[in-house]
């Protein structure tokens, strides 16, 4: 890898790793000068006699690698357990610094555990509870904010809302 590449143009990719080697390849990359990001949590584990704390995987399979285009050609010849680099239009998908560094935050500052929905959702989507004692309830969706959806416009009465949590729904 050439660690002399301009800051400039380098990005952060997302690369696709085979099951179960996210560490070796973060280790692997680690050794070959490449800076990467391979998000974990720590949790506590019970069992019946003894708890322990264990860092888990936020995203199974994958891990962000920032470098030059031609040293992501290089890193797939020379890191065999990566199989690709996430695609976005025919091209590997470039995850902005911006994004990349409140992701980290998220991850590592975050109260609650980050959770990826591969649907974006956004006002007057409709949408159905998933979870909780009102699964099934259809309704649109009128307000997002800090990871809590309001819901449910009632036509000519106005609109009703109640705070859910937007993991528990999924667009219809």
């Amino acid at each position: 890898m050439t660690p002399s590449s301009s800051a400039s143009s380098r990005h952060w990719y997302v690369g696709c790793v085979r099951s179960c080697q996210e560490k070796k390849v973060s280790e692997s990359l680690s050794r070959m000068g490449v800076e990467h990001y391979l998000p974990l949590r720590r949790e506590i584990h019970k069992w019946s006699d003894r708890r322990k704390v264990v860092e888990c995987l936020v995203l199974p399979r994958f891990i962000f690698v920032r470098c030059t285009d031609k040293d992501r050609v290089e890193i797939l010849l020379r890191e065999q357990r990566i199989w690709r680099f996430l695609p976005s239009e025919g091209k590997a998908a470039v995850v902005r610094d911006e994004e990349m560094e409140t992701f980290r935050r998220m991850v590592q500052d975050g109260p609650s555990p980050v959770r990826l929905s591969g649907e974006s959702l956004s006002p007057g989507d409709r949408v159905r509870v998933i979870d909780g004692p009102l699964t099934g309830l259809e309704c649109e969706l009128v307000s997002i904010a800090s990871g809590r959806c309001l819901a449910v416009r009632l036509g000519a009465l106005g609109t009703a809302t109640m705070d859910l949590d937007i993991q528990t729904v999924e667009k219809i």
